[in-house]
């Protein structure tokens, strides 16, 4: 019968408490006292990390999860997605959606790549023989990277052998995979754990979107404050555009963070009596949010070009504009 480690640790530490007691009262046994001390904390070391790897990394990658996608490696067609922030599964994503993704997946595809880190998050996938599993995360560490994958590797070899059959002679229908799909990503992870967590992850974004609205409606402050200060005379022509130009970069950085949270919310955050009007409503938010970043990409890569015109700096200040009314309609839906 073998001793668990946690209990090896216990008596080596106790040993050592009682031979330190016993040098207290004029026996020395500092020798064999120190070793046992070392083995002691080694110990605690590695019940410390093993401790980590069992309970805190699960609980981290759990939380991170965003989406999960299979698609069918031959055609490229989505067979099976899951929404974590719904907590629902999706046969077809939300198109605007789905399609910027799968701009994502192609590259991957074509690259070979692993792993991506997009503005939509981390994505991670892994293909088997006929399906490709990708999962969207929030961003992980190393070793909650590997925890998913472990995850992902077991769903396609259990998905596989479980549909060989169907995957070899597909026909186009995707309803024979949605409950068994579900099924076997329920065996892979905890679904009550990842729903207790993905709430407490919706709640805790909710703070950080009103944080965010916080730290906007400051900066349009500051902004306004510094306007005066020029106009009264109290800060030089030079200064006020230094100041402007550090107070707009950071409003320009956290608004991005504020619509990308506005978008993330109002998957969750919907009435169901509104539900068709408001997935239209928000796929046009969405189509028009991936327009109006694609322009400032490009705007942005003119500048550093050094290509920039007059009419690309009146441009960005129109869609400057039009991110400002796309956070006036995403409220609507918070």
């Amino acid at each position: 019968m073998q001793m668990k480690p946690s209990l090896l640790i216990i008596s080596v530490t106790l040993l050592a408490v009682s031979l330190l007691a016993i040098n207290l009262q004029g026996q020395n046994l500092v020798p064999f006292i120190l070793p046992l001390l070392l083995v002691s904390s080694f110990g605690v070391g590695i019940a410390g990390i093993t401790l980590w790897r069992k309970h805190v990394i699960p609980v981290k990658a759990l939380a991170s999860l965003e989406n999960i996608i299979v698609d069918h490696m031959p055609s490229g067609v989505t067979l099976w997605a899951f929404d974590f922030a719904e907590m629902q599964q999706h046969t077809i994503i939300v198109s605007g959606f789905i399609s910027a993704v799968k701009d994502f997946m192609f590259e991957m595809r074509k690259g070979d790549l692993k792993k991506l880190e997009t503005e939509f998050g981390t994505f991670i996938k892994e293909d088997g023989d006929f399906l490709t599993v990708t999962c969207i995360t929030s961003g992980n560490t190393k070793a909650e990277e590997e925890w998913i994958r472990r995850r992902l590797q077991t769903f396609l070899r259990v998905a596989e052998i479980r549909h060989w059959n169907n995957l070899m002679s597909w026909a186009g229908d995707t309803s024979i995979f949605e409950e068994s799909f579900f099924q076997i990503i329920s065996s892979v992870i905890n679904m009550n754990n990842t729903f207790k967590l993905q709430k407490q992850r919706i709640s805790n974004i909710r703070r950080k979107k009103a944080r965010l609205y916080a730290e906007l409606k400051n900066l349009d402050s500051e902004i306004d404050t510094i306007e005066a200060k020029l106009k009264n005379g109290k800060i030089s022509e030079e200064e006020f555009e230094v100041r402007k130009t550090r107070i707009k970069n950071k409003y320009k950085r956290i608004r991005e963070y504020y619509i990308n949270t506005c978008l993330l919310l109002s998957r969750v955050t919907r009435k169901p009596i509104e539900e068709v009007e408001a997935s239209r409503e928000i796929e046009k938010i969405r189509s028009n949010f991936l327009k109006l970043k694609s322009e400032i990409d490009e705007l942005h890569l003119k500048k550093c070009e050094g290509t920039i015109t007059p009419i690309d700096i009146k441009n960005k200040e129109k869609i400057q504009k039009e991110l400002i009314i796309l956070i006036e309609n995403l409220e609507k839906f918070m």
